[in-house]
Parts: C-alpha cells; sequence; structure tokens
C-alpha cells in the first residue's frame, strides 16, 4: 500500500468523492451530476501531474455549445458542465447573487485579462505546457468561485462565467419554463433559483424565458404543485 499512501492525488481523489457523495441534496441530483462533479475533482487532483487533462474543458465548451444550439443559451451551463455540478454539492448560503454580475463584458475581460497574465508568466512552448497553463486557469477560476460561494452563494461562478455569456447569446430565449394554472404564485421556485429569478412573476404567454436562465430544472423540482417544467424549443 507503499503506493496509495505517496500519492496525494488518488488520496485526495478519495476524500472529494467521500464528500460529494454525503452532500446530496435530498436525493435529487442525479447520478449524471455526481458523475460531472467528480470528472472536474479529477482533473483538479491531477491536472498538476497530467496537464494533458486540461484539455477536457474544449469538450466542456463544445458540449455547452451544442447545448446552446440545440435547446438555447445556457442549457449545456445546467445540465452538463462539470464545473456546475461541482459546486451545486456545496452548501447552499441561501444569498442571491448581484444581477450586475451577470454582465457580459465585466466576465470577457476579467477572462482574456487572465489568459494573458499566465501567458506572459508561463510563456507555454508546447502542448504539455499549454496544458499545465489551462490547469492553472482552471484552478485560479475555481478558487474565485469557492470565494464568491462564501461572500454569495455557491453559483456565483457561474454567474460571471466567460463561456456563460457566450451561450447566453446563442439562441436566447429557445427554451423556457413553462408555468401551469395550477401555479399558487408560493415562491419557493424563486428561493431554488440559483439567480433569484421568479418564472410566475415573469413569465409570458405563460413561459418564463431568460438568456442567463441555466433550466437546471431546481425550480421545476422544488415546485410542490408541479406547475412548472421545462418547454424546449419554439
Amino acid at each position: 500500500m507503499d503506493w496509495w499512501r505517496g500519492s496525494w492525488g488518488l488520496r485526495q481523489f478519495t476524500r472529494w468523492f467521500g464528500i460529494i457523495c454525503r452532500m446530496k441534496e435530498h436525493g435529487k441530483i442525479g447520478v449524471k451530476r455526481v458523475v460531472e462533479a467528480m470528472l472536474f475533482v479529477i482533473v483538479l487532483a491531477f491536472g498538476w501531474r497530467y496537464p494533458y487533462l486540461a484539455y477536457c474543458l474544449f469538450l466542456n465548451v463544445a458540449v455547452g455549445l451544442v447545448g446552446a444550439f440545440r435547446h438555447g443559451g445556457r442549457h449545456g451551463c445546467g445540465n452538463f458542465c462539470p464545473r456546475g455540478a461541482f459546486y451545486s454539492f456545496l452548501p447552499d448560503t441561501g444569498r442571491k447573487i448581484p444581477s450586475a454580475l451577470l454582465s457580459k463584458k465585466t466576465s470577457l475581460f476579467v477572462m482574456v485579462a487572465l489568459v494573458g497574465a499566465l501567458y506572459a508568466i508561463m510563456r507555454p512552448a508546447s502542448i504539455r505546457e499549454w496544458g499545465l497553463l489551462f490547469y492553472v486557469m482552471i484552478v485560479v477560476t475555481t478558487a474565485v468561485g469557492l470565494v464568491g460561494w462564501l461572500v454569495f452563494n455557491r453559483y456565483f461562478w457561474c454567474a460571471v462565467c466567460p463561456m456563460g455569456k457566450i451561450y447566453k447569446m446563442i439562441n436566447p430565449g429557445k427554451s423556457g419554463i413553462r408555468v401551469a394554472d395550477s401555479c399558487v404564485r408560493c415562491g419557493l421556485c424563486s428561493r431554488a433559483c440559483p439567480f433569484g429569478f421568479s418564472p410566475p412573476g415573469d413569465a409570458k404567454g405563460g413561459v418564463f424565458r431568460n438568456a442567463d436562465c441555466l433550466l437546471c430544472r431546481r425550480c421545476v423540482m422544488r415546485c410542490p404543485k408541479h406547475a412548472l417544467s421545462i418547454e424546449s424549443g419554439r
């Protein structure tokens, strides 16, 4: 067992696996989200030693783009993003994220500045070194997201994510949250929403559409009257 005791990455992987399994929310986060979160943990745990793992971020971007073109907006963020799945297992602070953080210009500027700064410092000259740069970028942005969780809530990074800002410009409003007549306007959906959106209050023609909506189904699962559902496509 010497190999196990000497492997920091494997020990951290096991530790986080236990934490994530214990923090499943009322059994409503499925196996898919657990797997996605574990993939993200694997990259964090082993990426420093195997920088090629960091190239998974491009696969994540591709999946996000497919979700945007098929369903519109940030569907991929709320349903397939490994980082988003990882944050979903953190304890909920109950605080809402300021709407100002959903601004596109700020997020895109921060990402360009971060990549530029890392390039100037690390000067990657090979595929492996570029992978290490991407890994450092993942670690830094994850740390920012964790600080944002402590100050606001666990979906802080989802609010400021530059790729999310790009996705929201693709087929915005194609999908939405349908509000049935059985809705009693109890407000539980708004409290469950990471961004504090209120589908019943902002719905038009019985459907709530917002380019920043993650279509994560948290409001749908929280509704006691089953009055909310995902409407995909116009």
